[in-house]
């Protein structure tokens, strides 16, 4: 075990010190390290080898005296040679007992989490952890804007464990801190809660992979932090041209009083319901191309006053925005909802919390609702509401039953008997795209692409129950 070359006492020291490992694996270091435990344990293997103690599963940081907790995250390399989160940030496990006797300011993620010191080493798939390289070492403290959203999820976290609805939370429920399920498996680990006699999946708090994209993108950015990271002037101009995005929120003093920023967005959006898509052009002064793919989200650009490509609080916390298009004279839309291609060879080794379809549906959505003209006119649509949604527990159930039949048929190579909308009431998987497109699957054959897709029906009544007198807007 490494001798404490560092003072536990300075948040400044115990950073210098771990700067040491820059570039270099854990064991390149300390020959003598193992990894501790399985996923998760490499932030073991750095406490007992570099900063030598043993160690915990306390409710306070790790370097108590300095208040500074240490977590280890991977990076993966994207296509451009930049770098980007491959996970969500794991916190601690919420013990639903304790945390409903607190407050925000004594529960045990702010207890344990409000100052972090955050190492990012590059994920190597099949290598051990303890040779990955780490590549950039940084504290964070959350900076005022964020922290009102951090606040206000764990609010939402907490109100539903005081309602005995431990058991239903969902990741979705949150912008930047969640309640991840934490275990094996589900209903491997299950806990307790107050004021229900129903067992809870065991959750920990976390940071959303967009929220530790962003703490990535601020150190490419960041003079102090670029030297670690060995980006040049010209390669950090090209990052903030393809990554760089407004703030909704330019400070706190944006909120009216006890305002939450779900609140905030839909006050911004209210004096644009009912109006077409060339009346808001006139009001914001934004040309809007009917034509384009992204219309929905550039209505939103617009009328939040976004110049950027990218919206900053909507890429923190991975919302997907979906456009949602209303006939002329009745509540009715004729498509299903769509989602990227299946990736037949990687859903076989999948669990389900582990999915591409679970993580999806997972987040927060943001729904723009659009009224068709009578004419067909896109110019002419109206905007009839914006509001946030996320899939409820008891759906997402639903739709993991979907997703296992799916895996098995995969699993099986049958490719011709997937679950249709006919006989699924949330979801269905069928074709998007041409017979002229090919994907592999685990049995080295090319088939025709397949898309889970939720049922328009369960759309519209996801939206006929969140939209006001939508048929006279």
């Amino acid at each position: 075990m490494a001798k404490k070359n560092y003072n536990p006492k300075s948040a400044k020291s115990i950073l210098h010190y771990g700067e040491a490992l820059l570039g270099k694996s854990l064991r390149q270091l300390h020959p003598e390290a193992v990894l501790l435990g399985g996923k998760g344990g490499l932030g073991k293997s750095v406490e007992k080898y570099h900063y030598g103690y043993e160690p915990n599963s306390e409710a306070e940081p790790d370097f108590v005296e300095a208040g500074l907790e240490l977590k280890c995250t991977p990076l993966k390399m994207l296509r451009d040679n930049s770098m980007a989160a491959k996970e969500r940030l794991v916190l601690n496990i919420i013990n639903y007992i304790d945390e409903a006797r607190s407050t925000f300011e004594t529960s045990s993620f702010w207890r344990k989490n409000k100052y972090l010191l955050l190492m990012f080493y590059l994920h190597e798939s099949g290598a051990n952890p303890v040779d990955m390289l780490f590549k950039m070492i940084r504290d964070w403290q959350f900076p005022k804007e964020d922290l009102k959203i951090i606040n206000e999820d764990w609010n939402k976290i907490h109100s539903k464990i005081m309602e005995g609805k431990a058991h239903c939370l969902t990741e979705g429920d949150t912008f930047y801190l969640s309640a991840c399920m934490k275990g094996s498996k589900a209903k491997a680990e299950l806990r307790p809660q107050p004021y229900s006699t129903e067992l809870a999946q065991q959750r920990a708090y976390s940071l959303k992979q967009g929220y530790i994209n962003k703490i990535i993108l601020q150190s490419f950015f960041d003079e102090k932090l670029r030297h670690q990271l060995q980006m040049t002037p010209k390669r950090i101009e090209a990052l903030k041209r393809r990554y760089s995005s407004e703030k909704i929120v330019k400070s706190t003093r944006c909120y009216k009083a006890n305002e939450t920023f779900e609140q905030l967005i839909e006050r911004r959006f209210e004096p644009f319901y009912g109006k077409t898509v060339a009346q808001i052009e006139r009001r914001t002064h934004v040309t809007l191309n009917t034509k384009s793919k992204d219309l929905a989200y550039n209505v939103c650009r617009a009328i939040l006053k976004i110049k950027t490509r990218k919206i900053h609080e909507f890429e923190n916390a991975g919302i997907s925005l979906k456009s949602i298009v209303l006939e002329a004279n009745r509540n009715k839309i004729k498509e299903s909802m769509s989602f990227p291609y299946i990736r037949f060879v990687d859903m076989v080794e999948q669990e389900w919390e582990e999915s591409e379809w679970y993580k999806l549906l997972s987040c927060k959505f943001l729904f723009t609702v659009f009224r068709k003209s009578e004419d067909g006119d896109k110019s002419k649509m109206r905007l009839v509401k914006v509001f946030f949604w996320n899939m409820p527990f008891d759906d997402l159930i639903i739709a993991k039953e979907l997703w296992e039949d799916t895996k098995q048929k995969v699993c099986n190579g049958d490719y011709n008997n997937f679950i249709t909308t006919k006989t699924h009431k949330v979801c269905h998987v069928r074709p998007h795209g041409t017979k002229n497109q090919k994907v592999p699957t685990p049995q080295g054959q090319l088939v025709q692409p397949k898309c889970f897709w939720l049922n328009n029906d369960y759309i519209l009544n996801v939206v006929t129950s969140n939209i006001v007198d939508g048929s006279n807007r």
